[in-house]
């Protein structure tokens, strides 16, 4: 996740000032950085005084709580961000100026009610990037693309904290001069849920550190953290830009690690196995063909087969690559293609998967039902037409996609292999939605309006706020949409999502001043 580091203006301090008749308080402006979401609230970060803004909705009040971090004017929060499980807020604090010395940067822990003492971590390093691992385990901090604004830093330290309790370790990767630019957690999937890689009998909890043409594995669990670096060719200009695992199983008795290059025509394969003495793990190398180029991937086991299956984003075809003896075939879909993913279908009463297909700027989506595909080479893909074209995608849930285009939004159910239009007057974000049950819930910047879709009866309604939004958010704990407005001061109109209308809708302003304004 790369973080917001840029600040946006908010208030003038001369009316701070006059407000509260202490200048000194309020020498420049009033800065706060961009609000994350919690389950309960929405939380802002005021640099100028560390501290953390919470604003909760609850009826038809809100309720702000200001908690203090840092170290006074010697530190300031240099970014925010939310846990996925949304229990937590993060906030990296760091010295205020290059001339501060012996300040720290310190990580900090929040409930996301505010309340609670925060936990503290040292973590050495204006860190401009964090990882959340899927299983809600651990934040891994490093520097990313962007680097830092440091005089000098070490690209590749990073450092591993522990969301379930204190610890924090400060690690320098090793490995062969290539910059870290991004960190994964592969093979884990289901949200909340741990999943180890066993690897020879023994189970590892294995973080993948993308740098120019390597990989870096660790072993979060290992108190060593023992590190295996793994060269993936320099000279062929190999540019890893994700990567894919495949546990180990009758099929294939190793875990494998897939990495996508951001270039070229080949998909690395890392076999993962023992090292000889049974104390760690190690990776043999090999690079997969498929076909002109792959722009996305997936793994699939049919009933005899382990199949890789790639995007070849030149051709428009699916590339199904036996893994164990990287023979296999390709299905043309007649059509654009970039992305890929799997869903469930029933196949006769038996659990089956289909894979779906699709390209930014592209008029279709693809499907083709995988069951028994190895003895099918002749099966053909089937087509859902976008008539206007698609410009993003949004998996909903397993049966439905919402798909942004232009002044449309398409909801796409495949179990009936149904396309419904939904025409406005303005272009949606299908980015600013979120899903609750059977009720799909509309905000896009810049708009009026809020809107919710039964997508049982595809029904939609709408309500016109009084402002232009700002940002959209959802809180599942209070059941509410919040939207925010462009305000120095703080204003939001709160939504019942059963229930939209303006009647039932409640606006506040003035939250973020609370506790500034009083301030000695």
């Amino acid at each position: 996740m790369q973080l917001p580091l840029r600040l946006r203006s908010l208030f003038p301090c001369a009316l701070l000032a006059a407000a509260c008749g202490s200048p000194s308080l309020y020498e420049g402006t009033f800065e706060l950085l961009p609000p994350v979401t919690t389950r309960e609230s929405l939380v802002w970060v005021d640099p100028a005084r560390d501290e953390v803004v919470f604003v909760l909705p609850k009826g038809d009040s809100v309720t702000t709580r200001r908690v203090e971090i840092g170290d006074g004017d010697e530190t300031v929060v240099a970014w925010s961000a939310a846990t996925r499980d949304r229990k937590s807020v993060l906030a990296l604090t760091i010295p205020a100026s290059a001339k501060e010395e012996d300040v720290d940067e310190q990580l900090h822990r929040l409930a996301a009610d505010g309340k609670g003492k925060p936990v503290t971590y040292d973590v050495q390093a204006p860190f401009t990037s964090v990882a959340l691992s899927p299983d809600h385990r651990r934040a891994v901090l490093y520097f990313g693309g962007d680097g830092s604004s440091e005089q000098l830093h070490n690209a590749n330290q990073i450092a591993i904290v522990d969301l379930g309790g204190k610890g924090v370790e400060n690690v320098t990767l090793n490995g062969f001069g290539g910059t870290l630019k991004s960190v994964e957690f592969p093979g884990q999937i289901v949200e909340g849920e741990e999943a180890p890689v066993v690897i020879g009998g023994v189970a590892h909890d294995i973080a993948a550190f993308l740098a120019d043409s390597e990989v870096v594995l660790m072993d979060l669990d290992d108190p060593a953290l023992d590190q295996v670096a793994i060269p993936l060719g320099a000279d062929i200009g190999f540019a890893p830009k994700t990567t894919l695992l495949r546990p180990g199983n009758d099929l294939f008795s190793d875990p494998a690690l897939f990495v996508l290059s951001a270039q070229g025509s080949e998909v690395g394969m890392l076999t993962l196995v023992a090292e000889g003495d049974g104390t760690g793990f190690t990776a043999q190398i090999s690079l997969i063909p498929v076909g002109q180029a792959s722009s996305d991937f997936i793994y699939y086991d049919s009933a005899s087969v382990p199949y890789l299956i790639t995007v070849d984003n030149q051709t428009g075809a699916l590339v199904f690559t036996d893994i164990r003896t990287q023979g296999g075939f390709s299905v043309a879909l007649g059509n654009a293609a970039q992305k890929l993913f799997l869903r469930d279908i029933d196949d006769g009463g038996v659990l089956a998967k289909q894979a779906v297909a699709w390209a930014p700027g592209g008029t279709q989506l693809s499907t083709l039902d995988l069951g028994g595909i190895e003895d099918s080479l002749g099966r053909k893909p089937k087509h859902l037409k976008i008539e206007t074209g698609i410009d993003q995608l949004v998996v909903l849930d397993n049966d439905r996609v919402l798909i942004g285009s232009g002044n449309k939004l398409y909801v796409v159910a495949f179990p009936e292999e149904q396309v419904t239009p939904l025409s406005s007057q303005v272009p949606y974000d299908p980015h600013g939605s979120a899903l609750v049950g059977d009720r799909l819930l509309l905000g896009t910047a810049g708009q009026q309006w809020v809107s919710t879709v039964d997508l049982q009866t595809l029904n939609p309604e709408s309500m016109l706020l009084d402002d232009f939004i700002g940002a959209f958010h959802y809180l599942p704990g209070p059941d509410r949409i919040v939207v925010t407005h462009d305000d120095p001061a703080g204003h939001l109109t709160v939504v019942d999502p059963a229930d939209p209308s303006r009647s039932t809708s409640h606006v506040h302003w003035g939250f973020l001043l609370q506790g500034v304004l009083d301030q000695e």
